[in-house]
């Protein structure tokens, strides 16, 4: 099943996020990792398993010398050295690291936004999501998913 959904929570005073249990009951994991995400001051919340794959198949055309290639070491320093591994606590909650909190810019006992993406969870500053892509409608994407897959 698809992690799907918008929810309103807060960061508690020790940077801590409770995961909504229906998002747990779909990740069924006890870990996961959290990075920067792929727009702009936001964070991103995968299963290990997930996150592994993903950054498998976005260098997977670098052939074996990853390396070499400045684009995979670029992706590498943006995308997978600041991730962190975070256990889910006792109560479903993850505690944000203060460098991604910084970089998506939460403050302690603030609301945030956390949406199901599919496969992985965004975590917004809510001001920021609420102004994200407003002028875009769902059928101007819906329509550029389809061209993009003629291609």
């Amino acid at each position: 099943m698809l992690l799907t959904g918008e929810y309103i929570v807060r960061i508690d005073e020790k940077g801590r996020v409770s995961i909504p249990s229906k998002l747990r009951a779909l990740l069924g994991v006890s870990q996961v990792v959290v990075t920067k995400g792929f727009d702009g001051e936001c964070l991103a919340i995968f299963t290990p398993q997930f996150f592994d794959e993903t950054v498998t198949n976005a260098i997977a055309g670098a052939d074996g010398l990853q390396i070499l290639s400045p684009t995979v070491r670029k992706f590498t320093r943006k995308f997978v050295s600041p991730s962190q591994n975070v256990d889910l606590d006792s109560n479903g909650r993850i505690n944000i690291p203060p460098s991604l909190r910084e970089h998506a810019q939460l403050e302690l006992k603030q609301e945030i936004v956390l949406i199901g993406m599919g496969k992985y969870i965004e975590l917004w500053n809510k001001e920021k999501y609420e102004a994200l892509d407003s002028d875009e409608s769902i059928s101007d994407l819906a329509q550029e998913l389809s061209r993009m897959n003629r291609s």
